[in-house]
C-alpha cells in the first residue's frame, strides 16, 4: 500500500504541475504519468544511502528517493526557495542529503556520470552503497550510452541501469533509433559488453520490487554493473511544448497498463479508500505549492 501511496502522490503532484504550465506558470516539464512504478519500486529496493542518478524525465525518481516536496516543486518552479535555488530547474536537480545526486537534459549523459560517480564511491569512499542510474530506451543509441557502458565493465563499477523502456523518443518510434539489428534489444546491448541484463514488466510496482532488490544486491555483492530493462508506457507527452502523435485509441489501450490502475486491481482498493488516499495526496501537494509559492507550508 506505502508503494502505491507513493506513486498516486507523484501522480497528483505531476497532475497538478501539468496545470500550472498549462496557465503558464509552469516550464516545458517532462512528467512520468504511466511510468510511476519503475521509480518508486526501484528506489523501494535501496538503501538510503544509496546514490541514483536521473535523467531529463526525473521528477517521479526525486520523489521516490525522498527530496523533500515542497523544495523539490519550488525548484522546477524556478523559486529561489528550491533545493538548487531555482537554479537547477527540473533537467539540473542535485539533493545529495537524498542521494539525488544529478538529473540530466541531454539524452544518455547520466550514464557516463554515473559510471564516475560509482568510480568514486567504490575506490575513493571504498563502500558498499551503489549507484543507479535512470534512462529511456532511446539514450541506448547515442554515445554517452556506450561510452559509459564500456567504462563501467572496464573497470567493474557497482552501477545498475535502469533502462525504462517505453518504446518513444520523443514522437519518434523505436524503429527509427533501435532498428531491427542482432543487438536491436536494450539488454542484448548491455551483455556485448559483457554486462549482465534482464527485462522485466516496468508497470506493476511490486514486480518491479522484488527484482530490483535481487538485482541491487547482485551489483552490490559482486561490485559489477548491471542492466535491468524496464517494459513500461507513457500515457502522456514527451513534454509541455510537444505534441501527441499517437491517437486516443492507442492511448485508450495503452492506458489499460496503467500501472495505478494494476495496484488497484492487485490491492482490491475500494473506491472509498482510493478517494481518501487522493484527498490526502492532494493536501501534501497542496502545501509544496504552498511552500513554493510563498516559501512558507
Amino acid at each position: 500500500m506505502n508503494l502505491y501511496k507513493r506513486m498516486v502522490l507523484i501522480r497528483v503532484l505531476e497532475e497538478e504541475l501539468q496545470k500550472l504550465c498549462d496557465i503558464g506558470e509552469g516550464a516545458d516539464l517532462h512528467f512520468s504519468r504511466g511510468q510511476e512504478a519503475i521509480a518508486v519500486g526501484v528506489c523501494a529496493a535501496l538503501r538510503s544511502t544509496d546514490y541514483i542518478v536521473g535523467h531529463h524525465r526525473t521528477i517521479a525518481h526525486a520523489v521516490a528517493k525522498g527530496v523533500p516536496l515542497g523544495p523539490l516543486v519550488a525548484e522546477v518552479l524556478g523559486k529561489p526557495n528550491g533545493v538548487n535555488g531555482g537554479k537547477g530547474g527540473e533537467m539540473h536537480i542535485n539533493y545529495p542529503p537524498a542521494r539525488f545526486m544529478f538529473s540530466f537534459q541531454l539524452v544518455g549523459t547520466c550514464v557516463p556520470v554515473a559510471a564516475g560517480l560509482a568510480w568514486a564511491v567504490k575506490i575513493y569512499k571504498e563502500s558498499d552503497d551503489i549507484v543507479v542510474v535512470f534512462h529511456g530506451d532511446a539514450a541506448t543509441a547515442n554515445g554517452q550510452w556506450h561510452e559509459g557502458l564500456n567504462i563501467a565493465a572496464v573497470q567493474g563499477l557497482p552501477v545498475l541501469l535502469i533502462c525504462e523502456n517505453n518504446q518513444l523518443a520523443g514522437n519518434v518510434r523505436p524503429e527509427h533509433y533501435l532498428p531491427p539489428t542482432p543487438n536491436h534489444r536494450i539488454d542484448e546491448r548491455a551483455r556485448s559488453y559483457g554486462i549482465g541484463a534482464s527485462r522485466t514488466d516496468g508497470n506493476r510496482v511490486n514486480n518491479v520490487m522484488d527484482v530490483a532488490s535481487i538485482t541491487v544486491d547482485r551489483v552490490r555483492t559482486t561490485g559489477r554493473p548491471y542492466l535491468l530493462e524496464c517494459m513500461t508506457t507513457r500515457l502522456g507527452k514527451h513534454k509541455q511544448g510537444q505534441g501527441d502523435i499517437r491517437s486516443k485509441e492507442e492511448l485508450a489501450e495503452l492506458s489499460k497498463r496503467d500501472p495505478l490502475l494494476q495496484e488497484e486491481q492487485r490491492l482490491r482498493i475500494s473506491p472509498e479508500v482510493k478517494e481518501q488516499l487522493y484527498i490526502e495526496a492532494r493536501e501534501e501537494v497542496r502545501k509544496a505549492l504552498e511552500f513554493a509559492v510563498e516559501g512558507e507550508v
